[in-house]
C-alpha cells in the first residue's frame, strides 16, 4: 500500500571488515517496545567535481533544520562521474560508493534515494527539489523497528567495534536487511561551486567511508519485541578522524528503508 500511495503522489508532483554474528537463538531477546519516531535516510549521490551538488547540501541543510538531526540521515556518497577526473578518483571516492551508484542506475549529479522509495517495484531517483516533499511523505508513516547503536573504539589499534539491536515494533514480524555504514563529518577538502569556482577548503559532511558489514547488508527479522544484536568489527582507516565519524544503520526491505539511526563515536 505504501508503494501505491507514493507512485500515485509522485505521479502527481529518484574496507577492511569482519562480522560476528551469534547464533539466531542467542541474539534474539524479548523487551517492551520504546516509543521511538521516524526518522528518513538520505543517499546523496554526489561528487567534488559537480558544480551543482553545493545545492543539494544546503537542501540537507535545510530539512535538517526543519526535522532535526535525529530525523533527517543523510549520508554522501562521492560517486559516479563526477568524483572522477581524468579517470582518477577524487579523494572521497569509495569503491563500494560507487556500486552502490551503478546497481542503482543512477545518470546525472546530484541525485538522491529518500529512503530508498520505488516506483514499480523500482527506487526511484530524485532530485534534490523533489527530497522535501519525500521526507514529509515518508514522516507518515510509523516506524516498524528501532535501533540501538553501541561502538567501542580502540584507538591503539585503530579498530571499532559496533553493535546494533533492531528492536521489532510492528505487530507481526518485520524482516529485511540490515546495512550498516561509517560515515565522517568536517572534512576538509576541494569542491566546485555553482558559479564554477573552487574552493579548497570545503567542508564536507556525513561523508560515507565504508560499510561496515556487508554492502548489501545482512538478513535481519524482529518480531514484536523482540532484539536481534549483531556485532562488527570494522578497521579504521589512518586519514579519518574518530571524534568526526559516526554510524548508519538501517532497515530495509524491497518497499524501501524501513527506519534508519545514527550514532557518534
Amino acid at each position: 500500500m505504501k508503494n501505491l500511495i507514493y507512485s500515485i503522489l509522485m505521479l502527481a508532483a529518484l574496507a577492511l571488515v569482519s562480522c560476528d554474528e551469534v547464533s539466531r537463538d542467542d541474539r534474539l531477546i524479548y523487551v517492551e517496545p520504546p516509543e521511538v519516531g521516524r526518522a528518513v535516510l538520505i543517499e546523496d549521490y554526489t561528487g567534488q567535481y559537480c558544480v551543482n551538488c553545493p545545492r543539494a547540501t544546503d537542501e540537507i541543510e535545510r530539512l535538517v533544520e526543519e526535522y532535526g538531526d535525529s530525523v533527517i540521515i543523510a549520508v554522501a556518497i562521492h560517486s559516479g562521474p563526477f568524483s572522477k577526473k581524468n579517470g582518477a578518483p577524487s579523494p572521497l571516492y569509495t569503491e563500494v560508493g560507487d556500486q552502490y551508484f551503478s546497481h542503482w542506475n543512477l545518470s546525472g549529479q546530484p541525485v538522491g534515494l529518500v529512503d530508498r522509495l520505488t516506483y514499480e517495484s523500482t527506487v526511484m531517483p530524485l532530485s534534490y527539489t523533489d527530497w522535501g516533499g519525500a521526507v514529509n511523505y515518508e514522516l507518515g508513516f510509523e516506524a516498524p523497528v528501532s535501533f540501538i547503536i553501541d561502538i567501542d573504539v580502540d584507538d591503539e589499534a585503530q579498530k571499532a567495534n559496533v553493535e546494533v539491536q533492531t528492536i521489532g515494533l510492528d505487530s507481526k514480524q518485520v524482516s529485511g536487511k540490515l546495512q550498516v555504514w561509517l560515515v565522517e563529518d568536517s572534512i576538509d577538502s576541494f569542491q566546485l561551486m555553482p558559479d564554477g569556482s573552487t574552493v579548497d577548503h570545503y567542508n564536507h559532511m556525513h561523508v560515507f567511508r565504508a560499510s561496515v558489514n556487508d554492502p548489501w547488508g545482512d538478513d535481519v527479522s524482529v518480531d514484536h519485541g523482540q532484539v536481534a544484536v549483531m556485532d562488527y568489527d570494522i578497521t579504521l582507516d589512518p586519514a579519518w578522524v574518530p571524534e568526526h565519524c559516526a554510524i548508519v544503520a538501517f532497515l530495509f526491505d524491497n518497499n524501501g528503508v524501513l527506519q534508519v539511526a545514527k550514532k557518534r563515536f
